[in-house]
């Protein structure tokens, strides 16, 4: 391997040595040093430091010095084109780098930053080793539009073929990803049937996790009951903080250790969902801890049998690649993708979502709509199986939102929202969210707004500000729901009109009044960061796009 080498004119100073993050470098004070060419990473930092000219690489160039090490460079990450590999966090010598945490549940648009400014010592192997050179070595005065001021000219023309190309390689790659479809049982009481479906794939011994809350209700008493009378044995694990962290989830792996369990149900909201398939994951990778298996595709092996049972109708958690866990030491909170993590097999039974309030009904059926929608919009990775999943889960909103709005004892809407929600979260697992998500998200970091709210309020002016790029997908929607149109735009239009009647049957905002002026620079930052190039949108949007939409929900 090529290395660089120390030459006579060395004094002994020690600076090199001291400085080398590998400790490739060796010798006593004032005897001349060597490199062990087998650690040698090339980073250079040893030539920045000595003032004798000693260092030089194989062909016996001297490597530039730079004293002051303000007068290094540093990586300055695009993170518009960040897909969040890791490759640089892996790399890097002196761990300055790190992944950031998703922007919301089930996010996997995670991007580096640099976290340890001082610890870096320019060696450029994150730039050097990027695969889609997102990273750039700047010295300090110069900017990215000094390095790359052709591209910078080119302004949106080339951000758009950039997330068009990167959408086509990630079309081809989903083909690899291993999506599944749970197999699913359903109807009021369902949940007593879980005992015979987990007899029926010959387990006996199962890890129970749920939340204290939905303990304490008793929502679990009709499934534990039949358990006892299957001969099922169980263990319930119900210590989970609202935010899973890396610690619930070791102490979930040693209840499934300890006990000799089998499988794992996971019955509940979105945390003990996540805490669940991160128990699992560890079950597969005893070797590797929640940080480890924290990304995009770091467990990659069959987990457990697992039986998802939510509890309300909207996220689609049980149907999704993501588990969303916060490292109890560090507070970073990460999330683990993964299609190994998709349920095998899930529960609707709408008798456990009997008790949600209105509000809640109205607002997480906004959310599973929004799912569908944006998923069949996008197009481009979805299959004939996503499509007709969005198709299926729009209709299912249509005929039956409203009506479990007006009445929570209605089973029939119930179990039909649960279908909807299912349907669509399975569509937008492969074929994505959009820009109704990526803005809405912000609202909830910024200002709390509750992400069924936030996604109810922003949909119908998304797809109004598309324009004709959504009119086609938007038209063949207003059909499945019978709404008629004499061309693809009035139907397009009418569809986002029987949204909008949607909201206001249900006593939800047309707009919001917390964005804050001062705030907008970061909503369309964030926004774009979570978006581009990932989501195959119908527009790929630039920052006055996104103006124009903050303004429009302003209003």
């Amino acid at each position: 391997m090529k290395s660089y080498y120390i030459n006579e004119k060395c004094i002994g100073c020690t600076l090199c040595a001291k400085i080398c993050p590998v400790g490739a470098i060796s010798g006593e004070l004032k005897q001349r040093h060597k490199v062990d060419t087998d650690l040698c990473i090339r980073c250079g930092a040893c030539g920045r430091v000595c003032a004798k000219e000693a260092v030089e690489d194989e062909n016996g160039n001297l490597a530039a010095r730079l004293p002051k090490r303000s007068e290094w460079p540093k990586p300055c990450i695009d993170t518009d084109k960040c897909a969040g590999c890791s490759v640089c966090v892996e790399l890097c010598p002196n761990d300055c780098l790190k992944i950031t945490a998703p922007a919301f549940h089930g996010d996997i648009r995670t991007v580096a930053e640099l976290c340890e400014d001082n610890n870096c010592i320019a060696c450029g192997r994150c730039a050097a080793n990027c695969p889609i050179d997102a990273i750039t070595m700047l010295s300090p005065g110069q900017t990215v539009e000094d390095i790359r001021g052709k591209e910078k000219r080119k302004g949106n023309t080339m951000s758009k073929l950039w997330c068009r190309t990167f959408q086509a390689v990630m079309k081809f790659g989903h083909y690899f990803m291993g999506y599944h479809m749970p197999d699913y049982i359903e109807g009021p009481g369902s949940i007593a049937k879980l005992a015979d479906m987990v007899k029926d794939k010959g387990l006996n011994n199962v890890l129970v996790v749920t939340d204290k809350t939905l303990l304490g209700l008793g929502l679990l008493d009709t499934m534990l009951d039949s358990m006892d009378k299957k001969g099922i044995s169980y263990t319930i694990f119900n210590d989970i903080e609202v935010n899973p962290t890396s610690d619930d989830v070791e102490a979930g792996l040693e209840a499934y250790k300890t006990n000799g369990c089998k499988a794992i149900v996971a019955f509940g909201g979105g945390a003990p969902m996540d805490c669940a398939k991160a128990i699992g994951a560890r079950v597969v990778r005893p070797r590797r801890k929640v940080d480890k298996l924290q990304g995009l595709l770091k467990v990659m092996k069959k987990i457990p049998p697992f039986f998802a049972v939510p509890t309300t109708s909207g996220t689609g958690s049980e149907t999704t690649v993501a588990a969303v866990i916060t490292d109890s030491a560090t507070h970073h909170k990460a999330s683990i993708n993964d299609p190994h993590l998709i349920p095998n097999y899930a529960v609707l039974d709408p008798a456990l979502t009997k008790g949600l309030p209105p509000f809640v009904t109205a607002t997480t059926g906004m959310d599973a709509l929004c799912h569908a929608v944006e998923s069949y919009t996008n197009w481009t990775y979805c299959t004939k199986l996503e499509k007709q999943l969005s198709r299926d889960a729009v209709k299912l909103i249509h005929d039956n939102l409203l009506a479990a709005y007006r009445d929570g004892s209605d089973m029939e809407a119930r179990q039909n929202m649960q279908r909807a929600s299912f349907f669509a979260g399975r569509s937008f697992t492969r074929g994505c969210v959009g820009y109704v998500h990526a803005v809405g998200h912000t609202l909830g970091g910024l200002y709390g707004v509750p992400h069924g709210l936030a996604m109810a309020t922003i949909l119908p002016h998304v797809m109004r500000q598309f324009g004709s790029a959504a009119h086609k997908r938007l038209a063949e929607l207003a059909e499945v729901c019978g709404i008629e149109g004499r061309s693809n735009e009035e139907k397009a239009l009418k569809f986002i009109e029987w949204i909008e009647q949607l909201k206001r049957a249900m006593d939800l905002p047309v707009g919001v009044d917390c964005i804050k002026t001062q705030d907008i620079p970061q909503i369309i930052s964030w926004a774009k960061a979570e978006a581009n190039p990932l989501y195959p949108t119908p527009v790929v949007w630039g920052d006055e796009d996104f103006k124009r939409l903050l303004r429009t929900i302003s209003a």
